[in-house]
C-alpha cells in the first residue's frame, strides 16, 4: 500500500511543476534525497516539512496529515472548548486551570504528556468507580 503522505509529497511536487532534483538542490540536498520521501525510503525531518509546506504554500497539517486547517474546524474545536469550561463551571470550578495560560506557558512538552496520561488515568478509575 502507498503511504498517502508520499502521495501527498508526489502530487503537491507536479502541481508546482517541480522536478524532485529541482526539489532536492532547493532543500540544500543532493539529487536524489527528495525522490526518496516520495518513494517512502526516507522521512524528512520537521525543519525539513516546514520547507516543504512553505515551498508547496500548504499548512503543515494538509502536507503530514491530510488535514487543511479551516475556519469550520477552529470553530468546533471553540465550541468543544466552551463546553469543557462549562463542564468545569457546573461542577463548581468557578476558574478552570484550563483558562490559566500563564501556569500552562511553564510547562514542557514532557509535563503536558505527563499531565495527559495522569487525566487518562483519573478517567479510567472514574468509569471504575461507576461500574462497582
Amino acid at each position: 500500500m502507498i503511504d498517502p503522505f508520499c502521495l501527498r509529497l508526489e502530487n503537491l511536487r507536479e502541481k508546482s511543476g517541480y522536478t524532485k532534483k529541482e526539489l532536492s538542490q532547493k532543500l540544500g540536498f543532493s539529487a536524489n534525497v527528495y525522490g526518496a520521501y516520495e518513494r517512502g525510503e526516507r522521512r524528512p525531518s520537521l525543519e525539513t516539512c516546514c520547507k516543504l509546506a512553505n515551498l508547496f504554500n500548504v499548512s503543515l497539517d494538509y502536507l503530514l496529515c491530510g488535514k487543511e486547517y479551516s475556519q469550520e474546524n477552529l470553530e468546533i474545536e471553540e465550541t468543544k472548548l466552551k463546553e469543557v469550561i462549562e463542564l468545569f463551571k457546573e461542577k463548581g470550578l468557578e476558574d478552570p486551570f484550563i483558562l490559566q495560560l500563564e501556569k500552562w506557558e511553564e510547562l514542557s512538552q514532557e509535563d503536558l504528556q505527563e499531565l495527559t496520561n495522569h487525566f487518562n488515568w483519573v478517567v479510567h478509575k472514574a468509569r471504575l468507580r461507576r461500574k462497582a
